[in-house]
């Protein structure tokens, strides 16, 4: 290979990685030259050393040290419609319990490594040999200001916990855009780490990485394509946000993300509907959807005022999960909670829980706004707060699915082989579709009702009550 490129120059060494796109590693470079490698990573690693042409190694600094650049090589997956996918979370660099402690978000290695990077995007195809994958995008992405704060807050989340001995407790819905992700095969021994007093913490914690969660990457993925537009491979961008702004950079300063929004909801406290629709001069409706509205106009302010909080900047990032929740006089949900439906086809080639849809949507950022019914029948706005499920819950999920997927992988889509509310679990699964004849398609042929993950009415007000504890 003739590395063609100057390594303290970030764009010739965007430049240069275009020389992949298109290709498969085995047809850019002399295959016969390419040995194996084993574990996750091994394809990025194939990358550094035989087409940019330096050793792979540990250093802390991000790998174009005199760039400022690190090289992420990261998969997607081509969904039924023939669409790109981001097919997982991007790892940035390995938690350390013990150094990590002491050092600001500026110092930490994830920082270093990730505030700049050079993104290479593949197409994963089960049982093809890594060298034979097809490399599709090439970004250069720094990632703005603005979402640097925000995960300066969520790293700062991350190792007040791991400092108070909460390490195990770690989950990815603590955090907005930066995650903990579990990492390391089945079988690896906990960490027994220090605490500040010097002590070691009581109970060992799993290892984990800083990693970008796959809604971020999502963002990135998007722009990917709307910007190198169809079958076009090569193209190149700095970006500086997405979609429009809830909030500024000068709040972040002052005051953690989810403050700022919850701030916003704490003026309307024990106002009715009706008030809130007089107040926020919002439109009177009396479809399903109203509370949501409502929690919406609260949520927009100023000039993004109208605009859908879920397709904003930060909630299209971060992936925050919005459900209202109406409890009735007695305090109990007026109905269960629903989530998507389940796709059986992509339940069937999910082989870890950690790397399931489920576990994606399951360990998300919740924002739960709840309204409550008084003596006098109106309805009025009660409170907001963010929640997180908790590690323990996580595990009786981890039966859930594992139950679906077993029901799925039989044929036997039906009532009775899932877990019901009747049960008094914490979930369960009910139809959810237009009407009888809103069907999808069976992995074993033929047609399926439309079944959906859902939590029990219990669930959701141990919920409620727990947000005031």
């Amino acid at each position: 290979m003739d590395f063609d490129y100057n390594r303290a120059n970030k764009w010739s060494i965007l430049e240069y990685s275009k020389r992949l796109l298109g290709k498969t590693l085995e047809q850019a470079i002399a295959p016969d030259i390419i040995s194996a490698r084993k574990g996750k990573g091994r394809l990025g690693q194939l990358v550094e050393e035989y087409f940019f042409g330096y050793n792979v190694n540990s250093n802390p600094d991000a790998d174009f040290t005199e760039a400022g650049v690190e090289l992420k090589v990261t998969p997607l997956k081509e969904l039924k419609n023939k669409a790109l996918a981001i097919k997982e979370r991007l790892v940035c660099t390995m938690i350390d319990y013990d150094a990590d402690q002491n050092k600001p978000f500026e110092q930490s290695h994830v920082y270093l490594k990730c505030a700049y990077m050079l993104i290479l995007f593949y197409l994963h195809e089960a049982d093809v040999p890594i060298q034979q994958l097809l490399f599709i995008y090439s970004v250069l992405w720094q990632i703005p200001e603005k979402d640097l704060l925000i995960m300066k807050q969520d790293y700062e989340k991350i190792i007040d916990k791991i400092r108070a001995g909460k390490a195990h407790e770690l989950s990815e819905g603590d955090t907005t855009y930066l995650g903990a992700c579990r990492k390391g095969q089945k079988g690896d021994t906990d960490v027994y780490y220090k605490l500040p007093d010097g002590t070691r913490a009581k109970t060992p914690a799993p290892k984990r990485a800083f990693s970008l969660k796959p809604q971020y990457m999502r963002t990135i993925l998007a722009f990917a394509e709307r910007t190198g537009g169809q079958g076009t491979y090569n193209f190149s961008a700095l970006v500086q946000g997405y979609g429009p702004q809830l909030i500024e950079e000068k709040e972040l300063r002052k005051k953690s993300f989810e403050e700022i929004l919850l701030d916003r909801f704490k003026p309307f406290y024990g106002k009715t509907y009706d008030e809130l629709v007089k107040e926020l001069r919002a439109p009177i409706t009396g479809a399903k959807s109203k509370y949501f509205l409502i929690a919406n106009e609260i949520l927009t302010e100023r000039e993004t005022r109208g605009v859908n909080v879920t397709k904003s900047d930060e909630f299209v990032k971060s992936g925050i999960v919005i459900k209202t929740i109406r409890l009735e006089k007695n305090g109990r949900p007026a109905e269960a909670m629903s989530f998507e439906n389940i796709n059986y086809f992509d339940i069937l080639q999910e082989n870890d829980w950690y790397e399931s849809r489920l576990y994606e949507i399951f360990t998300g950022r919740f924002l739960f706004i709840v309204f409550q019914k008084g003596d006098d029948g109106q309805v009025r706005l009660q409170k907001a707060f963010f929640w997180t499920m908790p590690v323990n819950d996580l595990e009786e999920a981890a039966e859930y699915w594992m139950n679906i997927k077993n029901a799925v992988k039989d044929n036997h889509i039906a009532p009775e082989y899932f877990y019901r509310e009747s049960d008094h679990r914490k979930f369960h699964v009910r139809p959810k579709a237009k009407n009888a004849t809103d069907v999808t398609a069976n992995p074993h042929g033929g047609a399926a009702k439309k079944y959906c993950y859902w939590f029990n009415h219990d669930y959701i007000k141990a919920i409620v009550e727990n947000a005031d504890k």
